[in-house]
């Protein structure tokens, strides 16, 4: 039997003058393939992703779908789903969510340079923002992504989707979540969530593998934090 969903939240908003009705809840087997593709929206948006065009690229494209959907079995990832008048929901947000734990090794080998390189970045800046040391924690609720359908942009989904890790991380018992954020409107919004900058880097002077591969990209690599009141 497939586990049940969590529902984390019911929410109205206007979409070109008519109302959308949408459910944040934590995504289930049935819907983890429909989420995964969905995040494509994701890998087209996000800065260092785009910038090093890694959906031309086969091998790290296979490697993202691969984490997502490992991050995804764990049961702890959130879908917004439109309600529907056909009584089948549709996709039109996720955050790929994870528990990252102190000390904890992963040993999997992923494929792709591109992948590989991006990961790199991602844990760099991680490693900067210190998040146990600040928060004195053991565990905290991490991402490998947040994206929105396109059509549903200024629907508020991405603010939803961050506030929701309040009630999912009560839900696990887990008192903080970080992540890494590379664009502007993601940093707005996990800044009107709580967000605190844990660690930051210009791109123009970021270095990944030893080299500045991010000069021409506007903007800087941050690494958020929030510590929830138990």
């Amino acid at each position: 039997m497939s586990p049940k969903a969590l529902h984390l939240g019911r929410y109205v908003a206007s979409r070109n003058g008519v109302t959308l009705r949408y459910t944040i809840q934590t995504v289930t087997p049935e819907l983890s393939e429909d989420v995964i593709d969905h995040m494509k929206y994701y890998l087209q948006r996000e800065p260092l992703i785009s910038h090093d065009n890694l959906l031309g690229d086969p091998s790290s494209y296979k490697s993202y779908k691969t984490l997502w959907r490992k991050a995804i079995s764990n049961g702890v990832s959130l879908v917004a789903l439109e309600e529907t008048q056909t009584g089948s929901p549709k996709v039109i947000g996720a955050n790929v969510i994870y528990v990252a734990e102190k000390d904890q090794v992963d040993d999997t080998k992923y494929e792709g340079k591109i992948f590989n390189h991006v990961m790199n970045a991602f844990k760099e800046i991680t490693n900067r923002g210190k998040i146990y040391e600040k928060y004195g924690i053991n565990r905290y609720l991490a991402a490998h992504g947040l994206t929105v359908h396109p059509e549903y942009h200024g629907c508020d989904i991405g603010y939803r989707l961050l506030q929701c890790r309040k009630p999912l991380c009560k839900e696990l018992g887990i008192t903080a979540t970080g992540t890494v954020f590379t664009a502007k409107v993601s940093q707005h919004l996990a800044s009107k969530v709580g967000f605190e900058v844990l660690s930051v880097e210009d791109y123009q002077s970021f270095e990944v593998d030893g080299e500045k591969s991010y000069e021409d990209v506007e903007g800087d690599i941050r690494f958020m934090g929030l510590k929830y009141n138990k």
